[in-house]
């Protein structure tokens, strides 16, 4: 997780208010001190310090782009993240959404997103995707991200379910921007892919593809594509993206079964 204080605090709390003051007295105290605080805003996320991010320079010259949006594709070896959901009967699709979900919590870039001109900084971001509807078109369906794998695969389950009854939506939740933006296309191993994208200031939000896995030299190997704005982010934040998603990928028991021991 993030190297900074965290708080578990209900944003809907009564409370709140005396909590946020609370905040505020503690961010007074180390005014003094070497020590950066942010701004925490709304649901406990905060806007960064621009003046003082080191990709000040990067975000200026990035942000007002025609097409800001750098796309990286590559495969991940999934032998025994399939083995796994095989063996514990869960959904493959809710496996692979959990443990990317996961990853892209713990860097810190994935929850950057602009708004207002202002780089606001996500405490918790969770997935929105793509759902095959029983005619052959899709509805747009949100998974609510939880720490605990047992907590996040009823919930999602719980989702595919209703769609699977016939619940159709095209709600694109646009008030929000605490996402990331998932497609699946299991019908093909491409090796690269292009997101549709609308003109809008604020877009600034990932899009990640996974596609048909497939048998490699006998090992089980899915593409992905990763889409970000290149104002937030460089191929190097990408590539810390993969290396994490590999990695619980190649040892799903180690995040899967210790998240459902919580």
């Amino acid at each position: 997780m993030p190297k900074r204080f965290r708080f578990a605090l209900d944003s809907q709390s009564k409370h709140g208010y005396i909590y946020a003051q609370f905040y505020r007295d503690i961010a007074n105290l180390f005014t003094r001190s070497a020590m950066r605080l942010e701004l925490w805003v709304g649901d406990m996320s905060r806007y960064l310090d621009i003046e003082k991010w080191k990709r000040k320079g990067h975000f200026y010259f990035f942000k007002d782009y025609d097409y800001p949006f750098f796309n990286i594709c590559a495969d991940v070896e999934i032998t025994e993240a399939l083995k796994y959901a095989k063996e514990n009967r869960l959904s493959f699709f809710i496996v692979v959404l959990y443990l990317s979900t996961r990853s892209a919590n713990f860097i810190e870039e994935f929850r950057y997103r602009i708004r207002d001109g202002k780089v606001i900084v996500h405490d918790i971001i969770h997935a929105g995707s793509t759902v095959l509807n029983l005619d052959e078109t899709f509805s747009f369906c949100y998974f609510q991200y939880s720490q605990d794998f047992s907590q996040f695969n009823k919930e999602a389950s719980q989702k595919l379910t209703e769609h699977a009854d016939g619940i159709k939506s095209l709600n694109t939740q646009e008030h929000r921007d605490d996402l990331i933006h998932y497609s699946v296309i299991p019908w093909i191993s491409f090796k690269s892919f292009s997101n549709s994208r609308r003109r809008v200031a604020h877009d600034s939000i990932p899009n990640i593809v996974f596609g048909k896995y497939y048998l490699d030299s006998g090992s089980m190997k899915m593409p992905v594509s990763v889409d970000v704005h290149h104002a937030l982010m460089d191929g190097l934040h990408v590539a810390k993206f993969f290396d994490s998603f590999q990695a619980h990928l190649k040892n799903p028991r180690d995040v899967l079964d210790r998240e459902a021991e919580l």
